[in-house]
């Protein structure tokens, strides 16, 4: 038997000298609970919930407010027209038929003018002056006239042309909710009596009791 007289005493080898140790790591510290997760859909749902809920309750209040008075009517609606866009004035009658008074607080007409306010047209000394009033009451089973010289409503900045024989709806609001829509017959600044100008104010207050043949009727009745 052959025994080599060599042995090779170097044995090749391909260990790597250095082993890394550190171990990269992706794990989050804190995970999120299922119930936490589950909280900001919760809040959305809340706040959708509370978002309907106002709606609601405010639909609920414009319904109140457009309600229509069921006791008072207004009859000869007009508006005295001036050219070039300058102010113009509302006259009509209201008639109140309950037992109660009522307060005529506001009137707006959103589609043709920006502002309208109720005014009175007050003398002193011969001059006549012009100012707002925040209310016009209408006495239990009285009528009340809007006509020149007295009570009016001031229309201005319209919305757009405004001609003579144009028919202008004007809201009428009342304490407590109610109100009238009534069509006011736009007439030259000149009309008379004949073209369906509202008759005169009378003496006094302008209130007058309705005679013994009148009746609810008219718009907003």
């Amino acid at each position: 038997m052959a025994i080599p007289h060599e042995i090779p005493h170097e044995i090749p080898h391909e260990i790597p000298h250095e082993i890394p140790h550190e171990i990269p790591h992706e794990i989050p510290h804190e995970i999120p609970l299922a119930s936490s997760l589950r909280a900001p859909r919760n809040a959305r749902r809340c706040a959708l919930r509370a978002a309907c809920a106002g709606v609601a309750l405010a639909c609920a209040g414009l319904g109140s407010a457009l309600a229509a008075h069921p006791q008072v009517s207004v009859h000869d609606a007009w508006i005295r027209w001036l050219p070039a866009g300058l102010p113009a004035a509302g006259y009509m009658r209201v008639e109140n038929h309950s037992s109660k008074p009522v307060t005529l607080v506001n009137a707006d007409s959103p589609r043709h003018y920006s502002s309208v306010m109720l005014h009175e047209t007050l003398k002193s000394s011969g001059l006549a002056t012009m100012g707002k009033v925040d209310g016009v009451v209408i006495p239990a089973h009285s009528v009340l006239h809007f006509a020149p010289g007295g009570y009016h409503i001031m229309l201005m900045n319209p919305k757009h042309a405004i001609k003579p024989g144009a028919s202008i709806p004007i809201v009428l609001r009342f304490a407590g909710g109610g109100h009238v829509t009534a069509h006011f017959i736009v007439r030259k600044s000149d009309a008379s009596a004949d073209e369906g100008e509202a008759p005169a104010r009378p003496a006094g207050d302008g209130v007058e009791s309705p005679g013994a043949d009148a009746a609810p009727g008219g718009e907003g009745a």
